[in-house]
């Protein structure tokens, strides 16, 4: 197969790619020898590069904390999406912002403290052996209901998890979450169609499995979570 019909295949899967993330993949993960500067000229000749929209913000904001080892700051948030014969769904995620990885998730149809509460406790069941406390981990997050809520932060006070609200005038104080949702959506919800809950659960937990594992980061120099772990 030639170069350039590897990167329509890859864009096939992955619409969102740009050529850095493409070669990247095409470098690691199918031993061509091949720069950044020929796929962008092959994708620009094909018609294939996503037009960068770039928004500044006009507002001052305070730096947001910066992890820098693994676990040492979590963020959490939630998205919904619509699942036609069902309604919305809700699918709240744990990550680490020092590796990127997802350490914990789950959908429900409804997005109370409770099902928060259950992702938080299972993150720390997923990256402690011995729990969390002593450990010094920091959860960012925004000032919705659940994790301001009574319940959610006494588990935060017994699991030894400090957590940190992002300011209201402060739009990048969760950005590294949020982005990960952005790719969650671009990588596994918006090119799916799922009719249940259960075939939803299996489609994200397939995805995320490939987010966790194999997915490029820009930020960690096109890494993927695992190969940033044992690099």
């Amino acid at each position: 197969m030639i170069i350039s019909d590897k990167i329509k295949a890859i864009i096939k899967e992955h619409p969102f790619w740009g050529y850095r993330r493409i070669t990247a993949w095409l470098r690691r993960r199918e031993d061509c020898l091949i720069n950044h500067k020929k796929v962008y000229r092959l994708m620009k000749e094909n018609g294939l590069n996503n037009k960068r929209i770039i928004r500044k913000n006009s507002r001052v904001t305070r730096p947001k904390p910066r992890a820098g080892k693994p676990n040492e700051i979590w963020g959490t948030d939630m998205t919904k999406f619509l699942i036609p014969d069902l309604g919305w769904v809700y699918l709240v995620i744990v990550i680490d912002w020092f590796t990127k990885k997802i350490v914990a998730w789950d959908i429900d149809l409804r997005s109370r403290s409770e099902e928060w509460r259950q992702v938080l406790n299972q993150g720390v069941m997923n990256e402690f052996t011995d729990g969390s406390r002593g450990k010094g981990v920091k959860l960012v997050s925004d000032n919705g209901s659940q994790p301001t809520s009574r319940s959610f932060m006494q588990d935060c006070r017994l699991l030894e998890i400090k957590q940190i609200f992002t300011s209201y005038n402060n739009p990048k104080g969760n950005a590294d979450t949020e982005r990960v949702i952005r790719t969650l959506k671009e990588e596994i919800i918006w090119i799916n169609e799922w009719n249940s809950l259960e075939e939803t659960k299996n489609g994200l937990k397939k995805g995320i499995h490939f987010y966790n594992n194999l997915y490029p980061h820009s930020a960690l120099g096109y890494l993927s979570c695992t190969s940033l772990i044992h690099w």
